[in-house]
């Protein structure tokens, strides 16, 4: 009986499976088993290419919890090549609007071996700096200079480059990645001199001069880079002097500032250099001569810190008159947000200088009052960023100030951007927007980054000039309080003839002109106390 029972269950096993469609082979492959028939299909994956079935599932999420896999990029759509044609059509008719999206379509469609792929992204580059987006344009210039897909447009795109150097731009894209590593070999004498001056630039920023020079020898003698190189390096030899300096430095900047190939930016530069020499060299009378040799534009107010240095300078040379009427100048309400706190302790020496103890007491105390908060700031260790001070000082000179032009270059383009919304479309807009949006945060790390090492040295130079005061104020108080020796005598006035009507020009009621900014005279008598002999 139990012999019988077992074939029958042998056969009833036999008879199901008979029933069932046969097995599918291992694949060959994976050698993984496939499922069975019956069982429920398995979430695909992005390994095992199983796109087809997520799609089937729908891109919710499983019952299983799996994550939900991303859909494959779009294949590149076909682009007829009329579109190329076309795009040069409305640029060439002045129509860089609709020029733009249409070589934009072109160069995110065809290869880089297409051969109009490196035209179209030049005058891609042209379309946007003419529509005032001058830092997406140099993304595309830098692109084909990296790129170098075709020589003819390489020279064209690095020419663009060059002129955009003249405005705030993006240092490390164009100038330390594009000129500062293009192999120099096949450029044009004008690129290949930019390039030279630029990686020799580089070199003086790590400190080799040895480099530097290798580069600057090989500009072409008389060329603007070559003036630039000069300036350069004399600027850094500058820097890393501390004393003794040589009588010929000072002859050279002096023949950089009359160098018309450089800008007027530079050439005064070159002449305060050499005002600043002389001034530390004690040779004053130089100085001055110096400071009067700056040239500024018919329109501009000046400068802020120029008419400092030269009220310094008529100091030492005993013209306190003269002094006082430029710290008058200072008082204009194009200088008021200047930070200059050596003015206050100029001013307070004068009045000590000719005994005018409560105005010169006055003067110091009012360095401390003006600067009352950034001083709080400084010796409570605060962020002095945050102080509206010293934060305009920092960002207004050198590198900082850089940053700072090129970073509210990009926020204004920022906003252009947003006029083309409807004209460049979806996919173009979004792309510009990124572009800016990574641009934007790396401006804002290089500028805080160089602002962090700015706000130190105008910390410490008001912190300077607050001791000064200071001791200012102590030897004032003792000034007042000192007794008079007996045989002393007042010096006596000399008593001034009324001017007459013929010799009265005006009368100064705090209106500042620009042509008389260096003109004013600040009339003050001594009230100093004369010892005689007895």
């Amino acid at each position: 009986m139990l012999r019988l029972f077992v074939c029958a269950t042998t056969l009833v096993s036999a008879l199901s499976l008979a029933q069932q469609p046969a097995a599918k082979p291992a694949d060959p492959v994976t050698g993984d088993a496939p499922a069975p028939a019956d069982a429920a299909p398995a979430p695909a994956s992005a390994s095992d290419g199983g796109v087809a079935a997520a799609a089937a599932m729908g891109s919710g999420s499983t019952g299983t919890g799996a994550a939900p896999v991303a859909a494959p990029p779009p294949a590149p759509k076909k682009i007829d090549p009329k579109l190329f044609d076309d795009a040069l059509n409305d640029y060439f008719a002045g129509n860089p609007k609709a020029a733009a999206p249409k070589l934009f379509d072109y160069t995110e469609n065809v290869p880089s071996t297409d051969e109009n792929y490196a035209w179209a992204q030049f005058f891609l580059a042209r379309s946007l700096i003419e529509l005032k987006l001058h830092h997406a344009g140099a993304v595309y210039l830098s692109r084909i200079a990296r790129e170098r897909t075709n020589p003819q447009v390489l020279t064209r795109a690095l020419e663009e480059l060059q002129q955009l150097t003249d405005r705030p731009h993006d240092e490390a894209m164009i100038d330390e990645q594009v000129f500062g590593a293009l192999d120099l070999g096949f450029l044009s004498e004008d690129v290949a001199g930019y390039a030279h001056y630029q990686q020799g630039l580089v070199d003086l920023r790590v400190g080799n001069e040895r480099w530097a020079t290798t580069h600057f020898s090989k500009l072409p003698e008389g060329s603007a880079e070559a003036s630039r190189a000069k300036y350069a390096m004399l600027v850094t030899r500058l820097k890393q002097a501390r004393k003794d300096l040589p009588k010929e430095m000072v002859d050279q900047f002096f023949e950089l500032a009359k160098d018309e190939k450089l800008t007027r930016e530079a050439r005064n530069d070159a002449m305060l250099a050499v005002a600043r020499l002389r001034y530390e060299a004690a040779d004053f009378t130089g100085a001055l001569e110096a400071y009067n040799l700056v040239k500024l534009g018919p329109l501009e107010p000046g400068r802020a810190a120029l008419y400092l240095e030269e009220a310094w300078t008529r100091y030492q040379l005993g013209q306190v008159h003269a002094a006082m009427g430029l710290l008058t100048t200072l008082d204009a309400p194009s200088f008021r947000e200047e930070f200059l706190p050596d003015k206050f302790l100029l001013k307070a020496l004068i009045y000590r200088d000719l005994c005018h103890y409560l105005p010169a007491k006055r003067s110091a105390k009012e360095l401390t009052r003006r600067y009352a908060e950034s001083l709080d700031a400084v010796r409570e260790r605060d962020d002095l960023t945050r102080d509206p001070r010293l934060l305009r000082a920092a960002s207004a000179r050198g590198s900082t100030q850089r940053a700072r032009k090129f970073l509210e270059s990009l926020e204004l383009e920022g906003e252009q951007l947003g006029r083309y919304a409807g004209t460049f479309g979806e996919r173009m807009f979004g792309y510009m927007t990124r572009v800016y949006d990574l641009a934007r945060a790396e401006a804002v790390r290089v500028y805080q980054r160089r602002l962090q090492d700015s706000v130190r040295v105008e910390a410490d130079k008001l912190l300077r000039a607050a001791e000064q005061v200071r001791l200012m104020e102590y030897e004032v108080g003792l000034k007042l309080y000192e007794r008079v020796k007996k045989g002393s005598k007042l010096v006596a006035l000399i008593e001034e003839e009324p001017l007459k009507a013929n010799q009265v020009s005006f009368k100064f009621a705090d209106e500042y002109w620009n042509d008389e900014l260096r003109t004013y005279r600040f009339s003050l008598k001594s009230r100093c106390i004369e010892e005689t002999a007895r």
